[in-house]
């Protein structure tokens, strides 16, 4: 597996890396150490400085920032696992974001990890312009990280994670990496399915025919309660190998507002969707659901594609 860290020195930024640290990532996989370079304060230019002195100023101000920028990396790549990871640092300059995408591109990165909010303190609703940008334009699983990971701080050290699946292709593939992570025997995992209310009963009621809307609704409602139940079992069996505390449960509503409210009891240090669910809704390459719980969780989000 291909990891791309990115990092500044933000809070959100140095908790990524606590996860990376957390995180029991597959034998041999290559973490890239990724800081760009971003000058906040250029030198101003004085009334007796010619060209030739003022790039000499911004020369300077550029040499101190890039090294900083690779003794912060270097201290960064120090902490993560070296026995397990191959770990390659990077350090640019250019505009983060675009950064990112590129070094996704150029290293086939199969899941970056950033921090939701960087130095900048942009904010679009609760997301960093940044990790907005990743989270719309990124071509593969993306782990918006906020603050410390609970678990680090809880004498049991267990993780939480909320696993949020409608059966779709990209929440098959959300299985798929929870099982490649190898995560610890001590992790709690809840498996959740949100049953939507159909919004269209009443002219499906009339193509029906001989059914009432209250006999069709009844139809559909049994259907999908059947179809997720067996949705769960299937999920937790393919989990539950690796003896995992699983429990699932199925929940009746809104599917972003549900697994919202899923992260507080308990309360979830990873919540992990799937990037476009069954409905094919988009926002960017992003489907709808998977935009508003990213935007709103108050924890780390996990969005699998």
């Amino acid at each position: 597996m291909n990891i791309l860290l990115a990092v500044d020195q933000s809070r959100h930024s140095l908790a990524a890396v606590h996860w990376m640290q957390g995180l029991h990532l597959p034998p041999g996989s290559v973490v890239y150490l990724l800081d760009v370079v971003v000058i906040k304060q250029w030198p101003e230019w004085s009334a007796f400085d010619d060209a030739r002195q003022f790039q000499k100023k911004v020369s300077t101000v550029w040499e101190k920032a890039t090294t900083n920028a690779r003794r912060f990396i270097d201290r960064l790549a120090v902490s993560l696992p070296r026995q397990r990871l191959e770990i390659h640092p990077v350090v640019v300059d250019g505009i983060p974001g675009a950064e990112i995408l590129m070094a996704i591109d150029q290293y086939q990165i199969d899941l970056v990890v950033v921090g939701a909010k960087g130095l900048s303190g942009l904010k679009r609703f609760l997301l960093g312009s940044v990790s907005e940008w990743i989270l719309s334009d990124a071509p593969c699983s993306v782990l918006v990280v906020r603050g410390e990971p609970r678990w680090t701080r809880r004498k049991a050290r267990d993780m939480r994670i909320l696993l949020a699946t409608d059966g779709s292709q990209d929440s098959q593939k959300a299985v798929t990496l929870l099982k490649g992570l190898n995560l610890p025997k001590s992790t709690y995992l809840n498996i959740l399915h949100v049953i939507e209310k159909p919004s269209t009963l009443t002219n499906m009621a009339r193509f029906a025919g001989r059914l009432s809307t209250t006999q069709l609704a009844a139809v559909i409602k049994q259907t999908q309660e059947q179809t997720g139940g067996r949705l769960l079992q299937e999920t937790r069996r393919n989990l539950g190998r690796r003896k995992l505390c699983v429990e699932a449960k199925v929940r009746k509503g809104h599917a972003a507002e549900e697994i919202l409210k899923a992260t507080k009891r308990p309360r979830a240090d990873l919540v992990v969707v799937g990037s476009k669910g069954l409905t094919g809704l988009r926002r960017f390459l992003l489907g709808s659901v998977a935009h508003k719980v990213a935007r709103n969780a108050s924890c780390s989000v996990l969005v699998v594609r």
